[in-house]
């Protein structure tokens, strides 16, 4: 598998047109048993702005959505960097940039959308609606195997669940600390929306931020095997 990661810059164009020029070239090169991919940011400016997605599209088998850091540590207000679903304060999210591809006529078996095995931390941020979309400054990302010693009742933290979102959040009132992140539910409920969508899968960022045994790699694998969609009428 050749992954090329291709950043949203001013000079989106520019870049847009190397990445076909890349993935023909790479196409034509390639023994055609290679497997093409590229990492694409999931929020609305990179989607709409990046490029002709329809040539891209032809050239590769898979494009890798980076469907995490959608609010990023740039951002001055607290929301779920990886939610699965919009919400009426938040837009950008995993089923956002899914509808945007499906519409403009991307193969649903070429996305995989990303998850985060990590929280992002944001601090002096008020106690209202638990830290949800309030002011803050970002403060640090957290691994997913740190999360029972730094991101747990013991630590100061209260867990929330965002049922629009379906996002877990946590916030700790004595430190004034917001923290966004994917957890098992969140997990669970990602991989039957690709199952459901007919989607090429799920990726992760990334996989030394899990636990060895029972981690969130097991619940991806676990819920792919057991979960069985109900069919449409």
């Amino acid at each position: 598998m050749i992954l090329i990661k291709i950043p949203y810059t001013k000079q989106h164009l520019k870049t847009i047109i190397i990445l076909q020029t890349l993935v023909q070239q790479l196409r034509k090169t390639l023994d055609k048993s290679a497997t093409v991919t590229f990492a694409a940011g999931a929020f609305n400016t990179y989607l709409q702005k990046s490029g002709d997605w329809e040539k891209v599209m032809k050239e590769v088998d898979f494009v890798n959505l980076m469907s995490y850091d959608l609010i990023n540590g740039y951002a001055t207000e607290t929301g779920h960097h990886t939610a699965l679903y919009s919400t009426p304060k938040q837009v950008e999210s995993t089923d956002n940039a899914v509808r945007y591809l499906l519409k403009i006529g991307v193969d649903p078996k070429k996305i995989i959308i990303g998850t985060a095995f990590y929280a992002r931390v944001w601090e002096g941020v008020s106690a209202t609606d638990n830290g949800l979309y309030q002011s803050g400054k970002f403060k640090q990302g957290i691994s997913y195997r740190d999360f029972p010693e730094r991101l747990s009742a013991k630590s100061g933290y209260q867990s929330y669940w965002d049922d629009v979102a379906k996002a877990p959040y946590s916030y700790n009132a004595a430190e004034k600390k917001f923290a966004t992140y994917d957890d098992e539910r969140s997990i669970e409920i990602k991989t039957k929306y690709a199952i459901d969508k007919g989607l090429g899968g799920l990726m992760f960022w990334e996989i030394t931020n899990d636990i060895h045994k029972g981690g969130l790699v097991d619940v991806i694998n676990k819920t792919k095997k057991s979960y069985r969609p109900v069919s449409k009428k």
